[in-house]
This record gives structure tokens, sequence and C-alpha cells, in this order.
């Protein structure tokens, strides 16, 4: 095969690095334009591989030989996939797998923080005010009511992990599945404003699209119970951020774990930062060994498929194929 030249936006495991490599030319992240470097074979280059920085338009325009976007994850927000169809650009992600399972182990990491007060708890050892533990209750994830807003796989796997393992019942809205398709997973189907009120812990699973920004904000914070804990580990934006700050200052909702935001990362004064009842991650749920080596391999794997002339099982884009 040709070898043709790679752009890794994005640091990616060295696995899918030594994999690429092997085939093809590569421009790391480093000498790319998209962090500061000026390697004058991005113009040139043949295939991109991304994960979450925001990919310009006019930095597409400018690489007049790009075959296809591969996206490292499952979320393509960050790519505008109409202008790279308007250019015959095929855009693929690499959903599934090992990074399926690592989300949703955070996800239930951020429940369990919050419930049990993990930063709280750190605080007053640290700080030497042991006798406090006569006056803590901490809250429980075992036959709690679990909500889920959307069930894809990452939800399911999250539903799995508190349903199996803590006993929980399972609450979801997905307006796009049937009712039949989440009974039988072992949940409740629910509308939104049902599954607000009735949740213990509420953890979001919905891409960013026009339809789901701001999905939860002020009023849908006031349908929730008053001690209640939401987590994102989805993407910023589906939650109004500065109505979540408000919620949990006012005590209408109980805590928040959040991994992602809106702006990423978030400004130094962000409200959130001020509060002792949310659990704050850098976009990280995913962020395992063997999550992050499975995805730099099937971007590799995606590459390798286009670059024989076949169609990518991932393609998002398929109606610019003849």
């Amino acid at each position: 095969m040709t070898r043709e030249i790679v752009y890794i936006v994005d640091p990616i495991h060295a696995a899918g690095v030594e994999r690429i490599g092997a085939a093809h030319e590569v421009v790391l992240p480093e000498q790319g334009p998209l962090h500061g470097g000026a390697d004058p074979r991005v113009a040139e280059a043949s295939y991109m591989v991304i994960r979450t920085t925001e990919l310009p338009e006019s930095l597409i325009a400018s690489m007049p030989r790009l075959k296809a976007i591969v996206k490292h994850g499952a979320g393509v927000d960050n790519i505008p996939i109409p202008f790279a169809s308007e250019r015959g650009i095929q855009v693929c992600n690499t959903p599934g797998g090992n990074n399926s399972t690592a989300v949703a182990e955070g996800a239930v990491t951020l429940m369990l923080a919050v419930l049990r007060r993990v930063r709280e708890m750190d605080a007053v050892v640290r700080e030497d005010r042991w006798n406090e533990r006569w006056k803590t209750r901490l809250g429980d994830l075992t036959e709690a009511r679990v909500g889920l807003i959307g069930f894809g796989r990452i939800a399911r796997f999250t539903a799995r992990i508190c349903g199996a393992g803590f006993g929980a019942e399972l609450g979801v809205y997905d307006p796009m599945l049937s009712d039949d398709d989440v009974i039988s997973a072992g949940a409740t189907p629910m509308s939104l404003d049902d599954l607000l009120g009735w949740a213990d812990v509420i953890s979001i699973h919905v891409p960013l699209t026009d339809g789901t920004r701001n999905m939860i904000g002020a009023a849908q914070f006031d349908k929730m119970k008053p001690g209640a804990v939401i987590v994102n580990t989805s993407r910023g934006g589906i939650i109004d951020e500065a109505a979540l700050a408000e919620a949990l200052k006012a005590g209408t909702i109980g805590g928040a774990g959040i991994d992602v935001f809106e702006a990423e990362p978030p400004p130094a004064d962000h409200p959130l930062f001020a509060l002792d009842n949310v659990v704050l991650g850098p976009h990280v749920a995913g962020v395992t060994e063997a999550s992050m080596k499975h995805m730099a391999l099937h971007c590799a794997q995606v590459v390798e498929t286009i670059q024989r002339g076949e169609r990518p099982a991932t393609l998002l884009n398929p109606e610019i194929l003849p």
C-alpha cells in the first residue's frame, strides 16, 4: 500500500501511533497547527485522527487530499460533519469496547464519590476533624433508584453495574427506543419528567445536539428530589451549568458529579468550583489504559480499512459513498 500522511491532532496511545506509523508517515500533535506547530505535511495529509480538539472548517478546507477524519471516541460534536461531507471526506468514530465500560465505570465512580461525600470525608481527616464522623450520614447506591437519560452502549453498561452490582432499580428516558427494548434490558421506560421526580441518582448518556443542549436546566432541577444526585459523563452543554450551580447552592438537589463542561477547560471563576457538594473531573471518565489503547488501535484499523478501499463499520456519513 502507498504510504500516506496521517495527522494525529490530539495525543493517543503509543500503540495506535506505532501501528499507524508502520504503514504511514505521521504528523504528531505538537507538530500540527492545532497545537502550535507548523509542519507543512499537514496540508498533504490523507487522514486525520482527532479526539476532543475543535476542528475548524478552515483547516479541512486547506487539506485537499484529506480522505477521512477518524474520531478517537464516540462523540463527534467537535467535527463539522456537514462540511466534511460536502468535500467528500469520510467521518468515522470509534465507539464501544473498552471505552464504553470505562465511561460507565467513571459514571458509577462519580455517583459513589458524591453519595459517599468523598471530598468532604478526605478533608475531615486531613484537617483533624475526626469526630465529625459521628454526625456524618452518607448516601447509598445499593437499592437506589437510578435514572438513565439515554440508553446506548455506555448507559447499558452503567445500568448493568448499578443493577447487578448494587441492586438498584433502573429507569430510562430515551425517546429513540421502544418500551420493549428498555424493558428487555431490565429497566422501566419513563418520560423525562417522571424520571426526574422518581430517581435518587440520574446519569446522563446522550450526545450533544441542538435537541439536547441545556436539556437539564432550572425547570428540570425543580422536578428532582431534594437529595437527588446528577452525574454527567457525556458532554458539556447538556446541563445548564449556571442553573446547576444555583440548584446545588439552594439545596434543590443533593449533589452532582461532572466530568464534562461546556467550555473545556472551564474558566477559573466557574461557579461550581466554590461548592462542596459537587465532584469534578477533567473529561477523563473514559481515559483508562485499556480504553485509550483500544480506541487508538481502532483508529488505526479504520485508516487501514479505508486504505484498502473498504467501508468502515463506523462510517457516520455513508451518503457520500457510491
